[in-house]
């Protein structure tokens, strides 16, 4: 009965402490994604601005170039313009958005700034395409530094609640 009781403390132990630490990662994903958004964004504005490339191959150039998960918003929009199953620029990066969205760790803020990048994307002149990129990138950059704050706060609040919360329940049981 004893080593039950010892079996199950460690099982309670380690399984809260799991749950503490993935719960964690979610903060440290989400910094990770907007990064990796900032530099696509990067890579997507030089490809317009500079080498004048088409936005459907800039979408899927982009999306050759960056990680799992942001690639499948830039591929899945570039399948949709290409495809003609959306009308606009804003239409394909929503659905891209909207069919990719449990694969991410980011907040409706930094899905608009995304949106609101997409609304102006093709509509002006390359002056107009460098301000609306600059602002956007901007955006991104307050986006990062904010999550990367909470970061820094909660990852370790987390984890330590998370083997808290066990050690409470092990000192129920015994």
């Amino acid at each position: 009965m004893v080593i039950l009781k010892l079996i199950g403390c460690i099982l309670i132990l380690s399984a809260s402490t799991t749950a503490g630490f993935l719960y964690s990662d979610n903060f440290k994903n989400r910094v990770s994604q907007l990064n990796e958004i900032q530099r696509c964004l990067h890579q997507l504005q030089n490809e317009i601005l500079f080498t004048y490339t088409p936005l459907t191959e800039s979408f899927l150039s982009v999306s050759t170039k960056s990680k799992y998960p942001v690639k499948h918003i830039f591929e899945s929009a570039s399948d949709s313009l290409i495809t003609n199953k959306a009308n606009s620029v804003y239409e394909a990066m929503k659905s891209a958005i909207d069919n990719n969205i449990n694969k991410f760790n980011i907040k409706n803020e930094d899905i608009e700034i995304l949106l609101d990048l997409s609304k102006s994307l093709g509509e002006s002149d390359i002056e107009g395409q460098k301000s609306v990129f600059n602002l956007t990138i901007e955006n991104i950059k307050k986006q990062i530094n904010e999550a990367d704050e909470i970061m820094k706060k909660n990852v370790k609040l987390f984890r330590y609640l998370g083997f808290t919360i066990g050690a409470m329940l092990v000192i129920l049981i015994v």
